[in-house]
């Protein structure tokens, strides 16, 4: 048996013995969030951006934008589109190079909850139809792992999301032009992600970074402001029934809200 493998034993029955004294090793509940805490608009290049810590996980989100052509199949809308890197001092397991499954998973989750949790009005980022559209670039940097990338990461795209300012423009000689003023990005609702982690039967929400790399599996729902489940994510081997399946979703959908309320997401806005 070599050595990470005797550690992650050793802190596996660690987290496990805890578990079942209903304690975690940070002093929290089963359902008891870390903090959070958000600053907006300090990276001057950027139409809009967040610096989120959720514990000890630090997330950088900057929003830019670009004008080109919509998809053949939405010609009145505008385009998101999500990314994030692992910044290799984040964390001793991440290395440079293309987005690993990780990152992957962690963009596809955010990217999805956007995408399908009627957030952005798209239709209001046309210039002109067929031609002309804003296309948004969200891209989120992980500055730290201390668990729990995923409800980090969307707390953070979506505080980018809120505090940006776009250019607005106006169509002289078939471009697109400045036409003096700003627009903030036009959001209807605000989607967050609550994710659960599962060791045996014991099951905690916002796993650190100590649980997280012992955990049996995982599952991240997207939740938007009317309380509809858009997306859900499971990760690692663990299985889950219909009843814990009912149960979680609509835990989760009571500590979005409470998160929702805590947060105030709305107050970044900027006034124009």
């Amino acid at each position: 048996m070599d050595a990470p493998m005797v550690v992650s034993t050793i802190q596996r029955k660690y987290v496990i013995d805890l578990l079942k004294k209903g304690k975690r090793a940070d002093g929290r509940g089963f359902l008891d969030y870390r903090e959070v805490k958000i600053q907006t608009n300090f990276i001057p290049k950027a139409e809009g951006s967040a610096e989120v810590y959720l514990g000890e996980s630090f997330v950088i989100t900057g929003i830019k934008y670009d004008i080109g052509t919509p998809f053949p199949d939405s010609p009145d809308e505008g385009v998101a589109t999500c990314m994030t890197e692992f910044i290799p001092f984040a964390s001793p397991m991440y290395e440079s190079g293309p987005p690993d499954i990780d990152a992957i998973e962690v963009t596809r989750v955010i990217d999805r909850g956007i995408r399908h949790g009627d957030c952005i009005q798209y239709k209001k980022l046309c210039i002109k139809a067929g031609e002309l559209v804003y296309i948004l670039f969200i891209d989120m940097y992980v500055m730290n792992y201390s668990g729990n990338l995923i409800d980090a990461g969307a707390i953070s795209a979506m505080a980018a999301l809120l505090s940006a300012k776009l250019p607005t423009a106006k169509i002289v000689d078939g471009n697109a032009v400045w036409d003096g003023g700003y627009m903030t990005i036009p959001i209807n609702q605000i989607p967050l992600s609550v994710t659960f982690g599962r060791i045996e039967d014991y099951i905690f929400v916002d796993p650190n970074m100590d649980e997280e790399l012992v955990l049996d599996g995982k599952i991240s729902f997207a939740i938007n402001e009317t309380g509809q489940i858009t997306s859900m994510q499971k990760s690692g081997e663990a299985s889950w029934t219909e009843e814990e399946l009912i149960k979680y979703s609509k835990l989760a959908v009571q500590k979005v809200n409470d998160l929702r309320a805590t947060l105030n997401l709305r107050q970044y806005i900027p006034k124009i």
